[in-house]
């Protein structure tokens, strides 16, 4: 009897890695909607590192070692060019997706969040309270940035609107 539930124990422990691998997979599966060719609108606010400003352009989505996509965009508008950078990514060991975005404004943001159907919720503590909600679905998205003032309530920074291109 002693050997059989032993048997079964080290089965059990076997499988576990296998059962944690799949629901990772199929976790970073989750993003596959962002991957692909965008036709991107963005609507910057008026901060104290800019000027409220609206620009036009493209971004490029692609698999980076098939657990992250990296996204690149350029857009253009009155004030100039506009670039960002942004990798989305799951953490298996936390259980939670995470987004980290660089521009060339010189802003960065690393945020952990979760997705709950269409909508994706990130956000971060330091050295502002930010928050990036975006909603994907398979021909467009939206990502808003905000971030909370001293009472706690939350004002936008940057809207972008994607349309897939392909």
């Amino acid at each position: 009897m002693n050997a059989r539930i032993a048997s079964v124990i080290f089965a059990t422990l076997l499988a576990l890695p296998g059962v944690a691998a799949a629901q990772s997979a199929t976790d970073y599966k989750r993003l596959e909607p962002m991957v692909g060719q965008w036709r991107i609108d963005v609507d910057l606010k008026a901060t104290p590192i800019s000027q409220a400003t609206k620009a036009s352009g493209t971004e490029d989505c692609e698999w980076f070692a098939n657990r992250h996509v990296v996204c690149r965009s350029e857009a253009k508008g009155t004030t100039g060019t506009y670039a960002q950078m942004r990798t989305l990514s799951y953490i298996p060991a936390q259980r939670q997706f995470a987004a980290y975005t660089i521009d060339s404004l010189g802003t960065v943001l690393n945020a952990v969040g979760q997705g709950s159907g269409d909508t994706w919720t990130f956000s971060s503590q330091a050295p502002l309270n930010i928050r990036l909600t975006m909603k994907i679905a398979a021909a467009s998205y939206t990502a808003l940035v905000e971030f909370a003032g001293a009472d706690g309530k939350y004002l936008p920074l940057s809207e972008v609107r994607g349309t897939r291109i392909k």
